[in-house]
């Protein structure tokens, strides 16, 4: 009896032995995969957070820093200011033809014209065709067109747009712009006017239906 006592307690002490071993390693295997996560989750902090950080302090920092245009480094070939220089073109046309438009209300025409002009030193005819329209609320004026330019050997075309101030006693005076497209032979006389923009100032006789332009090589 005193022996089946004595291996009954053998057989449980080495049974909880080995269930305490068990537990040990369990716990052991269970702090080596929470370390080993914290060190991965660490590491992928390093990768990301760096990289994102710095992108968000560089796009919100521009806004932050300018406060007026005065502040804007314009580098060349941009300047804050231009200086227009000398009139590069003088013209003077007569109104050919002035029609209303219809279902648009009054003061509101398609328009031709034709005259002649000086562009750098150099003496053409033109004609040109464009609409004139009203604005009813402050009698403004809008005109858009285009003007052909012609020598004895060249052509070249340039299209118009302005804006006028109220006109006062039959007087419309234009501030707009040109944009000349490419001539017609290929290194001709007018070639040199090849894609280049004017800004231009007018004045409308609307009385005689006269006007006459000058305009600035805008470079």
């Amino acid at each position: 009896m005193k022996n089946l006592e004595t291996n009954y307690e053998k057989n449980v002490g080495a049974t909880s032995k080995t269930a305490a071993t068990a537990a040990t390693v369990a716990t052991v295997a269970l702090m080596m995969l929470v370390f080993i996560t914290i060190i991965s989750l660490f590491s992928l902090s390093n990768i990301i957070i760096p990289n994102t950080v710095p992108q968000l302090v560089i796009a919100e920092e521009p806004q932050s820093s300018v406060n007026s245009m005065n502040e804007i480094n314009f580098s060349s070939p941009f300047s804050n200011s231009f200086s227009l220089g000398t009139p590069f073109l003088v013209e003077y046309d007569n109104t050919t033809s002035l029609m209303a438009i219809k279902n648009v209300g009054p003061k509101n025409f398609d328009v031709t014209f034709e005259g002649y002009g000086i562009v750098n030193g150099l003496r053409y005819k033109d004609n040109g065709t464009g609409i004139y329209l009203t604005n009813p609320v402050d009698g403004s004026v809008y005109q858009k067109g285009v003007i052909e330019l012609k020598t004895d050997s060249d052509t070249i075309e340039t299209t118009y747009e302005s804006i006028s101030r109220k006109s006062d006693s039959g007087i419309v005076l234009d501030n707009g712009i040109m944009i000349f497209n490419a001539s017609s032979s290929k290194g001709g006389e007018l070639s040199f006017l090849n894609n280049t923009v004017a800004a231009y100032k007018d004045i409308l006789d609307l009385r005689r239906g006269n006007l006459t332009t000058i305009a600035w090589e805008w470079k």
